[in-house]
């Protein structure tokens, strides 16, 4: 069914995927029926990152990215999480988090940013790792954590993932 209508749009949160076409993800950020809605975007691989631009100056979109794919949204490079989520604010983003594999995250808003670094494990795999941080992002957002609180779960959950271990 419909999420929403012209009357009464939709307010809940929606993941969307960089898998989905450049026009498709166009009309979503153009549609009245998202007015409201809680975007969360993630670009899929660093070759579809471009596809994103049409979400860029969304108000109410959150770009879930690698510093590789902040570098080619700003066509440039960025030594860091939060230079890259610097960069992505100044091109006109909403709110970012920008992440560094076991370097570092940024979360970013209105020119405020928070940095945190992840837990050190020994990585077994890294496939998953950005759905699982995002995952674990919007699950303690939307249980009422604050910014920080909510950027140490998601390392920690992306941490865990990646060592290959079972979270208790």
């Amino acid at each position: 069914g419909r999420l929403g209508s012209l009357d009464a749009p939709y307010e809940g949160t929606v993941a969307l995927d960089g898998n989905l076409t450049e026009d498709l993800l166009q009309t979503i950020a153009k549609s009245p029926l998202f007015v409201n809605a809680d975007l969360r975007v993630a670009p899929a691989s660093p070759g579809k990152a471009a596809r994103l631009l049409v979400l860029m100056d969304h108000p109410t979109a959150t770009l879930y990215v690698n510093l590789e794919e902040a570098g080619l949204l700003c066509q440039t490079t960025f030594e860091t999480s939060s230079e890259g989520a610097a960069g992505l604010l100044k091109r006109g983003a909403h709110r970012v988090l920008v992440t560094d594999g076991g370097k570092s995250a940024s979360e970013g808003r209105s020119g405020d940013i928070i940095t945190q670094t992840p837990p050190a494990v020994m990585v077994t795999r890294v496939t998953g790792a950005g759905d699982t941080f995002m995952a674990a992002h919007i699950v303690s957002e939307a249980q009422g954590m604050e910014r920080a609180a909510a950027l140490t779960r998601a390392l920690d959950a992306a941490a865990t993932y990646v060592s290959g271990e079972t979270p208790l």
